[in-house]
């Protein structure tokens, strides 16, 4: 007779050092009887590691127990993995997955009466994965936003009641890219609606009305309409104040420094908040895409004021500043929550990017990571805010549109009959101090001191638009600076050298001045968007002309034929200029100028949108798993994302619970939990839990039904100071390494191995605090830290992450009985498999070795990254039925963090002075109950049924009523209480 066989899938979650594989090995044959040479290999890939899966599956007999175990193996070495005791498997499926982690005894058993695949990636990775098929589609609805309308509305002059000409003027506004990316949208037919200033002030709700029907009717534009006054303030904090931070400008000037007064503040949120309400207006399920820095605040408008989940992307058209001249800001953090209520953030380039990473992680803590497929994704409370990076491009349809009408043509031949007889130098520069012009002007007047027969072919055309980042001050200042330096460079020749015009020059009048031009020059000092060299190789592709570009300027990084200078260094700047005029064009940089004309026609401004909004679609909310809720009041507002099983502890679901429970168990954290005190820094500073706190506890103790542990990272002796006075208390220090059992009054070590590592550790992190200032070290029992909480972000984080790969490598030897951990602020060097949810584990196994009654009321609470260990082991006994707790039917467990922050457990309390008021409750009941009557006799307890809320005026009026109870009854009790669904799974 053929033997029936269970064909399983061994899957192990585990980090391992270089060089090293995995194997599983059992008492079976199939496993190797236990000799590690003979077990089954598990094999990864790196886009699944550190998972590590049996290539095939594996035959064993069905319905036998078979133990077995992993182990780390290298060339002829090995070693074990930690756990003290031997994993068990009941196989009871034809085909079985089984699911393990390091340092962890829960598994995770999957059946399927199918074949199970077994390649890595075919089961979730830890990584959040984004899907690359999703795509923009021109049928998908969208909000575009921004300060100003693409439409300019003014009244006409000519206009008389009854006549022919209409009230409102309708013109195309002026920009390099607000109108391109209109025009697009309204040729390729995209559904949307955009919304903005009209760039007029209008009082009147009557003509308000009929502006906004118009806009919509004929040209899809929403107009919102702001008070003069407002705007005007407004305009003066994102010009004079965000304008030359974002450029990483900061003047010391008592007239021009950053600061600013509550009123402008003000001012910005309002005219933020009237672009949010217009959208929330318009959204109806739509994408919502808002551009440039004058709105960052509008995304913290829309999350708080809308229950939908909103699709929400930011584009800065501006560079984004160092953190350090960032942090000047009074309201930086406030900014930067705003722009992380979007999902997905846009630059132009890394460097942009990098700057705002650096800022996020300076000022709030925040790290990123790279997703599958090479997203940029940063972590924040729960969600994945997707970092893009994309050079906005030219539209080369619209370009030959224009140079193929009558107004360009007529425009290149006034140019070529009033130039006939010069050679033209460009420049087409906005007017502010950031463009450079007068460095430029300087450069070319020392450079016709070395050419003086140049003087009389050559001339240098600068063009200059209206800067709106400007004052009007401003500008008049800048304009005049430039003439007067215009008047002394053409007073020293015969014939003008340079020509101002400072006009708004038309499209096409620009493309002529570009299409007669031997090359241009840039000079900027700072420049976010600056589109003139695109425009100026896509006209001029079939004939050799030149561009000199500022290293400054941000698509200097896209091109590579322009010769890129540093514009305060004149020599350099002086010598690019005389190259251009004296002599001919490079024939050798034709094939870079091919290269990058190409990428002008494959990167165009359709292409940068569409991939955009991909990119945004892509980055939408998980509604299926998570609840999208907003956090903190005002400006320190935050979008966060929670489990849709994650709410808060109700008093009475939870008063409930414990009063029909039978075994109580409770697992406590100190710090941010029991009290108020933020983690400590300072070894010295022990402040313990408060007197309230401690008679709560006292008294959960007095309770036969319950069992209580505080688990913590604090060394021994600071948790016996804090809480030794309390009988009956079960106190895990070091996060478990060092245990006092309830009835005992001695701790255990349950560490094995000669802890000769310490010292190693020790030295290794001494010297990295002696060249770390800020940080410092605390020795404990069983372990070393090394913190660095209050060193500088950047430095304490590269200290870290080298100190990280030296102890690995110093502590090689010792792999086998300590680890490495890294939390917020500090490393580790740990006894290994020591966390809080294994003390968990092991605190429940050592009740089932005293044979005491499972708990069926289960309640452990935390606040901190390491607490999260003891949730993940809860909910995996919940999950597989374990025999170290009651009966999944019968069981109650709560767990519970401090804060509404993403975590593993189920419920959340707000703060610690809540967890006190949950203590005192309980307290209450306990109390009451045992003025009533004595535990000791269980069998005259007769348990209730469920209560109703609204029927309980206190949670501590709660009356037990005692009656008679025969012994078959209890009997009957106590076995539904006892069940094994798999009795050797653990």
């Amino acid at each position: 007779m053929a033997i029936r066989t269970s064909r399983v899938v061994f899957q192990f979650s585990s980090k391992t050092i270089y060089g090293e594989r995995i194997r599983v090995t059992g008492n079976h044959p199939s496993l190797g009887n236990w000799d590690p040479f003979q077990a089954p290999m598990l094999c990864t890939d790196p886009n699944s590691y550190p998972l590590w899966i049996t290539p095939s599956p594996i035959s064993l007999p069905l319905n036998t127990e078979i133990e077995y175990k992993y182990v780390y193996m290298q060339e002829k070495t090995f070693r074990w993995e930690t756990l003290q005791n031997n994993r068990k498997l009941l196989l009871e499926h034809n085909s079985m997955l089984i699911e393990d982690e390091e340092n962890s005894i829960i598994s995770r058993h999957i059946f399927n009466h199918t074949e199970i695949q077994t390649k890595p990636h075919s089961f979730e990775l830890p990584k959040t994965i984004i899907d690359d098929n999703i795509k923009f589609a021109l049928t998908d609805s969208l909000i575009i936003a921004s300060l100003n309308l693409p439409i300019n509305v003014s009244r006409n002059e000519n206009y008389i009641p009854g006549g022919d000409e209409p009230k409102w003027k309708f013109e195309t506004a002026i920009g390099l890219w607000l109108p391109v990316l209109y025009e697009i949208a309204i040729s390729e037919g995209i559904n949307f609606q955009w919304v903005g200033w009209p760039h007029i002030f209008i009082e009147d709700e009557k003509e308000q009305a009929e502006i906004s029907e118009i806009l919509l009717k004929e040209y899809k534009c929403v107009p919102i309409f702001i008070p003069e006054e407002t705007m005007t303030i407004y305009t003066q904090f994102c010009n004079g104040v965000l304008f030359p931070i974002f450029h990483n400008i900061i003047s010391t000037d008592p007239e021009s420094i950053p600061q600013y007064n509550s009123e402008q503040w003000e001012s910005f949120k309002d005219v933020n908040s009237r672009i949010a309400l217009k959208i929330l207006e318009l959204h109806t399920d739509q994408m919502i895409w808002i551009h440039d820095y004058q709105l960052l605040l509008a995304p913290s408008f829309i999350s708080r004021r809308t229950h939908e989940v909103v699709n929400i992307g930011l584009y800065l058209h501006v560079p984004f500043p160092s953190s350090e001249i960032y942090r000047v800001l009074p309201h930086r953090e406030t900014i930067l929550h705003a722009m992380l209520c979007c999902d997905m953030i846009g630059f132009h380039l890394f460097e942009y990017a990098r700057h705002f990473l650096a800022s996020c992680k300076r000022l709030l803590g925040i790290d990123h990571h790279f997703s599958r497929g090479g997203y940029l994704l940063l972590d924040y409370y729960g969600r994945n805010i997707m970092i893009r990076i994309g050079h906005l491009g030219i539209e080369p349809s619209v370009i030959q549109k224009v140079l193929e009408s009558e107004e360009y043509l007529e425009s290149l031949d006034k140019l070529q009959q009033k130039y006939s007889e010069k050679s033209v130098l460009i420049a087409i520069d906005p007017l502010h101090r950031l463009s450079g012009v007068t460095m430029k002007l300087n450069a070319f007047r020392q450079t016709l001191k070395y050419l003086p027969k140049e003087s009389q072919r050559i001339i240098l055309v600068q063009l200059l638009f209206s800067a709106k980042n400007s004052s009007d001050k401003e500008k008049d200042c800048v304009l005049k600076e430039i003439l007067d330096l215009q008047t002394e460079i053409n007073s020293e020749y015969t014939v003008p050298v340079v020509e101002i015009v400072n006009d708004e020059v038309s499209r096409p009048m620009r493309y002529a001045y570009m299409t007669i031009a031997k090359g241009v020059i840039n000079s900027s000092i700072r420049e976010g968007l600056y589109l003139i060299p695109f425009e100026f190789i896509f006209i001029n592709k079939e004939r050799p002309a030149d561009i000199i570009l500022s290293e400054f300027a941000g698509v200097s990084r896209a091109l590579s034929s322009p010769k890129r200078v540093n514009p305060f260094d004149l020599t350099q700047l002086e010598g690019e200029i005389h190259t251009l005029i004296d002599k001919a064009p490079n024939i050798q940089n034709l094939s870079r100028k091919k290269r990058d004309y190409q990428y002008i026609l494959s990167n165009t401004t359709l292409k940068w949108a569409q991939s955009s909004l991909s990119d945004l679609k892509r980055a939408h909310k998980d509604t299926k798993h998570y609840q999208y809720v907003t956090h903190g009041l005002g400006d320190k507002l935050k979008l966060i994302a929670l489990s849709k099983k994650f709410k808060i502890l109700k008093a009475e679901d939870f008063l409930e619970a414990y009063r029909v429970a039978r075994s109580r168990i409770f697992f406590f954290d100190n710090e941010g939990t029991l009290s108020n005190l933020c983690k400590q820094t300072e070894i010295d500073k022990t402040v313990g839990p408060s007197e309230k706190i401690l008679h709560c506890l006292d008294d959960l103790c007095k309770d036969d039904r319950n069992i209580v542990y505080i688990i913590t990272g604090r060394t021994r002796k600071v948790v016996d100071s804090w809480f030794g006075s309390i009988e009956h208390l079960g106190m895990a220090a070091e996060y478990g390494a060092l245990i006092k059992w309830q009835d005992k009054h001695d701790w255990e070590n349950i560490i094995q191995g000669s802890g000769v590592w310490k010292d190693t550790a020790k030295q290794i992190i001494s010297a990295y605090v002696s060249r770390t200032e800020g940080s410092s070290l605390e020795e404990k029992d069983c372990g070393v830290v090394f913190y660095y909480r209050e060193t500088d972000p950047d430095l304490g984080s590269w200290q870290a992450k080298e100190l990280i790969s030296h102890l690995e490598i110093l502590l090689k030897p010792f792999l086998n009985e300590c680890e490495v951990s890294h939390g917020l602020g500090y490393v580790e060097v740990k006894p290994r498999g020591i966390n809080k949810g294994t003390t968990v584990f092991e605190i429940l196994q050592e009740l089932k070795r005293r044979k005491k009654d499972p708990p069926d009321f289960i309640f452990a609470i935390g606040d901190d990254v390491s607490d999260e260990e003891m949730f993940k082991v809860l909910k995996a006994l919940r999950r597989e039925q374990s025999d170290l707790t009651a009966d999944k039917r019968y069981l109650k467990c709560f767990t519970c963090t401090v804060g509404k922050k993403p975590s593993l457990a189920r419920h959340f309390i707000n703060d610690a002075s809540e967890v006190v008021g949950v203590l005192e409750i309980l307290r209450g009941y306990s109390n009451k109950c045992k003025k009533n009557f004595s535990y000791g006799d269980l069998a005259s307890l007769k348990l209730h049924s469920p209560f109703k809320s609204n029927t309980m005026r206190n949670p501590t009026d709660i009356v037990i009523e005692s009656v008679e109870s025969s012994d078959e009854d209890e009997d009957e009790k106590r076995s539904t209480l006892k069940r094994m669904t798999h009795p050797n799974a653990f």
